[in-house]
């Protein structure tokens, strides 16, 4: 017969914590501004850590009176409570803890050996705190970048910059504190949603930060200047893709800082943009095109991460799109037109609608998971039909939704609706041609928007606006990739 007193013999070891009986060691945490003190016990604190075995050594410590003294500056205090609480009880508790203090409990207790903890904390941000990993990236990245144990929330990061590069490039200039090896490894990645001129502007930015001295013309550096900033710029400069520039943007960005590569790439360059069909075979790198950016005036490609997660019934948006989002219609460009519509978006497959009013930022859209058909077989959506006939049926189709977000960078406040499986057939009262339209939630006709809220509604939200004229609209294909 055994009995486990596991429990009981974790208190006993948080009580003498608490208390510091019997202490023989005062260990110092944090600086000057959190600096805190503890009275701890170097018999547990070694036997439980391979790291104190060998700082708690006779040798290395400072003596005061009966006590050694340890200092630990660079962690701070609380997160240092955190892991003497683990030491004695054996209790992993982070529950309490926001996100840049598991972050710092990650790099302190993978700085402290403690491999079972640094595992807990790293699979508790992933499973709960994937929003703020995917909305703030660049700031979880620069605190994990060098711990092997976290490859995957690194590639995480990576690839949540990859889809929302405004996540670090912004008027912020967040990107600035990056390290080069980080820069470096996001400008290596195929799927960085970005025009390759603008990243060489970041780059050029980057560099220049770091010389604050430098005049700002390129044409006023010295030979010194040159050297001191092809020094700075080693190990990036290789990563932009130049290949994939324009004749135009080579001229207006390249050109003027030609002085900064070597003659021999200098030479390869301006006989790619002279004579293109002479690309180079040893530069298959720089010519190698990034994934391709989302065809859109209306949102960006965070935005499609989004809405690629709610066509999946995520709660997150994905690091790395599954699908590719093809334009086929803008109404601008293609007319606000109900019958070009249907002659361009008519048996296409799934489609995404995304439609913006004049004078007004917020972006509305929805999905269709079947197709638009040529007259009257709707999806759970109204279609086109001729004059004079009436369309009433709806069909129910679960994947369908509707959304509606305060504008088209950031989904902090948008409003997602699903299809109303007891409201899914509503009949159609309209006996002339339409564009898209998603129930009486909202349709389009012509230029004109609308959104009847006094029947009864196919989707499980309601717009926040009766009616409008049409700004742009449009509508891409979705098709999942390989």
């Amino acid at each position: 017969m055994s009995k486990n007193c596991y429990a009981q013999f974790s208190n006993n070891f948080l009580k003498l914590f608490e208390t510091g009986n019997n202490f023989d060691l005062i260990l110092h945490a944090g600086d000057q501004k959190d600096r805190k003190e503890f009275k701890v016990h170097t018999q547990i604190l070694c036997a439980q850590s391979t790291y104190f075995q060998a700082a708690l050594s006779k040798k290395w410590l400072k003596k005061k009176g009966d006590c050694y003294i340890f200092e630990k500056t660079n962690i701070e205090a609380d997160v240092f409570e955190i892991i003497l609480r683990y030491l004695y009880t054996g209790e992993m508790n982070i529950k309490n803890c926001d996100v840049p203090q598991i972050l710092k409990l990650l790099v302190a207790t993978d700085e402290l050996g403690l491999v079972d903890f640094l595992q807990f904390a790293r699979n508790y941000l992933l499973e709960s705190k994937d929003t703020f990993i995917i909305e703030q990236p660049g700031r979880v990245l620069e605190s994990i970048f060098r711990l092997e144990s976290c490859k995957k929330l690194r590639l995480l990061c990576i690839n949540a910059i990859c889809n929302n590069y405004a996540s670090i490039f912004d008027d912020a200039n967040r990107y600035l504190t990056l390290e080069k090896d980080i820069f470096a490894l996001l400008l290596q990645q195929d799927n960085l949603c970005m025009k390759e001129v603008e990243l060489w502007k970041y780059v050029l930015r980057w560099g220049k930060s770091r010389h604050p001295e430098l005049k700002p013309s390129p044409t006023e550096w010295s030979t010194d200047d040159v050297n001191l900033m092809k020094k700075t710029l080693a190990g990036l400069i290789e990563h932009v893709r130049f290949f994939t520039m324009s004749a135009e943007e080579y001229y207006d960005e390249i050109r003027p800082y030609k002085k900064l590569f070597s003659k021999e790439l200098r030479e390869k360059m301006l006989q790619f943009i002279t004579i293109p069909s002479r690309k180079p075979n040893d530069v298959c790198t720089m010519a190698r095109p990034r994934a391709r950016l989302l065809d859109s005036k209306l949102v960006g490609h965070s935005i499609a991460a989004h809405i690629a997660g709610w066509i999946d019934s995520r709660k997150t948006a994905y690091a790395k799109i599954p699908y590719e989002f093809t334009l086929i219609y803008r109404a601008s460009r293609d007319g606000f037109d109900d019958i070009k519509f249907r002659n361009m978006c008519s048996n296409q497959g799934p489609t995404i609608v995304i439609a913006k009013l004049v004078d007004h930022p917020n972006i509305f859209g929805g999905y269709n998971p079947s197709q638009w058909p040529a007259y009257s077989r709707p999806y759970g959506l109204y279609s086109v039909v001729p004059e004079g006939v009436c369309t009433c049926i709806c069909e129910v189709d679960d994947g369908s939704f509707i959304f509606e977000m305060s504008d088209g960078k950031s989904t902090k406040e948008a409003r997602i609706g699903r299809l109303n499986p007891e409201r899914g057939y509503h009949n159609n009262r309209y006996y002339h041609s339409t564009g898209p339209a998603f129930g009486s939630n909202f349709y389009i006709l012509g230029r004109a928007w609308y959104s009847n809220t006094s029947k009864c509604n196919c989707y499980a939200m309601v717009c926040s606006i009766t009616s409008g004229t049409l700004e742009e609209y449009e509508v891409f294909t979705v098709k999942k990739n390989n």
